[in-house]
């Protein structure tokens, strides 16, 4: 296996690589990217001359099993080739409808992140306050044979569209419960759906649900809230009037902790000294099994079902 002086060079040896193995009429190129919580990733993408879309594959993960001799450039440039055929988009895709407000409201959709986190990231796009977090705003591009992706507005479409933060957050609270509907269900459901779906050599050597919530998860109700994708499902906490409606049906006051941007975990919240140990918790998850990137917050959220309203604890 050949050295690499550090990951720029193993990047620009896998670009090479899939280059020659893509062949001629691709484009080949790597990308900086600035992902949640300032992370920094780097990704190849592979499109063919007739086409304006491609998916983006990381290499940071690649080349961290590179160094720690789990696999090779041939085995990496393998891979990326796979994963650019499974995942292709074989069109030209005219993007000048994004230039029209009129054209994109109806795609307008929010999800949540880390303001303290995020604090560069914020100066560039439009965003609003929510507790510790900040509400910010995509543009949904969803055809059926191309998948799903997103674009993220920035200050500058604001000003090309000019529309306000106040437009985009109006536009946004109506299309995401109908675009990304919510779903709820028991942690036991999440659970056995994860033992289904999951071949049992794939799971984490230390995963053990029970012995990260020792007492929470055998004696307290605790259910999964994201939307149908599980994508960004954090954002679901803004759903007009889905928290209030949970809570009355269950009949109690809630913890929603913040697993991840993609899901919340909602309690029964029947006893306040019950905070500090799931506080403990959350710190404990988020550092040892939530990726950087994927932390939507280190808080513990607290509804109120006389005062309607969430705050953090």
């Amino acid at each position: 296996m050949t050295g690499f002086a550090d990951f720029a060079d193993f990047a620009e040896k896998i670009k090479e690589g899939v280059g020659k193995m893509a062949g001629a009429g691709f484009r080949i190129r790597l990308n900086d990217v600035r992902k949640n919580n300032g992370v920094m990733l780097t990704g190849i993408t592979v499109a063919e001359n007739d086409s304006n879309i491609s998916p983006t594959i990381y290499l940071n993960n690649y080349y961290q099993d590179y160094v720690n001799g789990k696999t090779t450039v041939a085995n990496v440039v393998d891979d990326v080739i796979s994963t650019y055929q499974k995942n292709k988009i074989n069109q030209f895709v005219d993007m000048r409808y994004f230039l029209n407000y009129g054209n994109v409201r109806s795609r307008i959709i929010y999800k949540l992140i880390n303001t303290g986190k995020n604090k560069e990231l914020l100066e560039d796009i439009p965003h609003m306050e929510f507790l510790d977090l900040s509400i910010v705003f995509q543009c949904l591009v969803t055809q059926e044979e191309l998948g799903m992706s997103s674009i993220l507005i920035h200050n500058a479409h604001l000003k090309m569209w000019d529309v306000s933060v106040e437009d985009l957050y109006q536009a946004a609270h109506e299309n995401t419960k109908s675009l990304l509907r919510h779903e709820i269900k028991s942690m036991s459901e999440v659970l056995h759906e994860l033992m289904m779906e999951t071949p049992i050599e794939e799971y984490p050597e230390d995963f053990q649900y029970d012995g990260d919530m020792p007492e929470l998860a055998g004696s307290v109700p605790m259910y999964v809230l994201s939307n149908k994708r599980r994508v960004e499902g954090a954002a679901c906490m803004l759903y007009p009037d889905l928290i209030h409606d949970f809570a009355d049906k269950i009949g109690s006051n809630l913890f929603i902790i913040p697993s991840s941007i993609h899901e919340l975990l909602l309690l029964p919240a029947d006893r306040d000294e019950e905070a500090p140990e799931i506080k403990c918790m959350i710190r404990d998850i988020n550092d040892s099994q939530v990726s950087t990137e994927e932390i939507l917050s280190y808080s513990l959220y607290f509804y109120d079902r006389q005062v309607g309203e969430i705050i953090r604890l």
